[in-house]
């Protein structure tokens, strides 16, 4: 196929890849990390409209938070952290992870505003990017159409987190260490390329360590000159690691994990891995399998299952282009996936608690000096409360002292955070506002000294 013809087809292919990716992106509520997204994202958003916004700068070597994507603590580059919606002011908690992710959903902000549909939109730019870089890992359309169409994809990218972006990055990576390590060991643009997007998938997730690590273990049976010099670098690290104190591996997650999670290896990547066998795919092969064998036998604890999705175009390829019944069989896979995931990607299917309906009975029936006794409140959506309502956070307090007047709110899933003894006192005394039996928002709210 001539190579405007290609051109052409990928440019329609990016297009229909963002469209099914902004499709009704900003309908759906907000659900769960989300929310980290957003209060971080606003906190950058305010402070940089205004000083008084911001929290107090600290000063302090932040150079080895930086390098070690240590995101609890300030670093060189920025110091992020989560907005309070109903205080209207940033809160003392530090939420550094992602934080490129987190300054582009703020920019965002400035130029869109804040809402919904502009906090998933960069997760949704990435998603379509994809495409292209898949055709550039590739070369081949049917792979970057799979990718335009993929479920689990789509559904990714129409998350407000930083997983889709991560996934064009450590792709766009993982093909540029291919043709660097095909190369001669000397600076050159590619070096630079390369080192460029791995820092900043580092940035984005520190799970590129263990993609580092495949790469290193192929080096040493393919490239010896690369083997050495990668050694001497890690060496380096080693050493600094050592005598500075810095736990550049996040060995805080790691150790034997008994029982294994067996649920990363499902048929999927057994399929891709036994496919990499066959066709001798070494590169790929040694990724996934290090990959792999860190987040099921020596990860702590169980990784969300958005880590593995971050595999899903490296497990495809070697299924395509093999063997003619088996590329139109994943093909079809794929396709059917999408068919059958349209309403829980568009249409509110997915069971999430409908939080924004819910909370409104909190709003029409608040009084001054309610308090609000929660298992994470989701503030964004009472910002209209004034600004002096106190918060109790039930994890935080689990045997609390109810007093004056307020409201009790939990999500239907979080009740396993509630002590019994509370919940039966706030089921026989308190007035039962939204919830089981009443509406299908999926949150409980009690009301009590009303």
């Amino acid at each position: 196929m001539a190579t405007q013809k290609k051109v052409i087809i990928l440019g329609f292919l990016t297009l229909l890849a963002f469209g099914l990716r902004v499709y009704r992106l900003g309908t759906a509520d907000f659900k769960e990390d989300e929310f980290l997204t957003v209060k971080a994202a606003a906190y950058q958003n305010f402070c940089r409209q205004s000083p008084d916004n911001c929290q107090a700068k600290k000063i302090a070597n932040f150079i080895f938070p930086l390098l070690q994507n240590n995101e609890t603590v300030p670093n060189l580059i920025t110091q992020i952290y989560l907005w309070d919606f109903i205080s209207d002011r940033p809160t003392a908690v530090n939420f550094n992870r992602a934080w490129p992710h987190l300054l582009t959903v703020a920019g965002f902000y400035q130029i869109f505003g804040l809402s919904e549909f502009t906090t998933r939109l960069p997760g949704a730019i990435a998603g379509a990017l994809l495409v292209p870089v898949g055709f550039l890992f590739s070369q081949s359309l049917l792979f970057s159409f799979l990718l335009t169409i993929a479920f689990p994809l789509i559904d990714l990218s129409r998350n407000a987190r930083m997983y889709s972006l991560f996934m064009v990055v450590i792709l766009l990576a993982i093909y540029l260490w291919r043709r660097l390590l095909a190369a001669k060991p000397a600076f050159s643009w590619l070096l630079l390329a390369t080192a460029i997007v791995t820092v900043l998938a580092f940035w984005l997730q520190s799970l590129t360590l263990v993609v580092l690590i495949g790469i290193y273990a192929y080096s040493l049976f393919k490239s010896r000159s690369w083997f050495w010099w990668l050694s001497v670098g890690l060496g380096l690290v080693i050493i600094v690691g050592k005598y500075s104190g810095a736990d550049f591996f996040h060995r805080y997650f790691l150790g034997l994990a008994l029982p294994p999670h067996w649920q990363y290896l499902s048929w999927w990547p057994a399929a891709a891995i036994i496919a990499m066998l066959i066709r001798r795919q070494t590169y790929l092969l040694a990724i996934i399998t290090v990959y792999l064998t860190v987040l099921i036998f020596f990860t702590l604890p169980a990784p969300g299952a958005a880590y593995v999705i971050a595999l899903w175009p490296l497990l495809l390829w070697p299924l395509l282009h093999w063997r003619r019944w088996l590329t139109f069989a994943v093909s079809l896979i794929v396709i059917i996936q999408f068919g059958l995931g349209i309403n829980y990607l568009y249409f509110g299917r997915d069971g999430r608690a409908q939080i924004r309906s819910a909370y409104q009975s909190i709003i029409n029936h608040y009084q001054p000096g309610d308090k609000l006794y929660a298992i994470q409140l989701r503030d964004y959506y009472l910002q209209s409360l004034p600004q002096g309502t106190e918060v109790i956070d039930l994890k935080k307090t689990p045997y609390p002292q109810f007093s004056g007047s307020g409201f009790v709110v939990w999500e239907q899933e979080k009740i396993g955070y509630l002590q019994a003894p509370v919940l039966n006192y706030i089921q026989t005394n308190f007035n039962h506002l939204a919830g089981s039996g009443l509406d299908n928002f999926g949150v409980e709210i009690y009301s009590f000294g009303k």
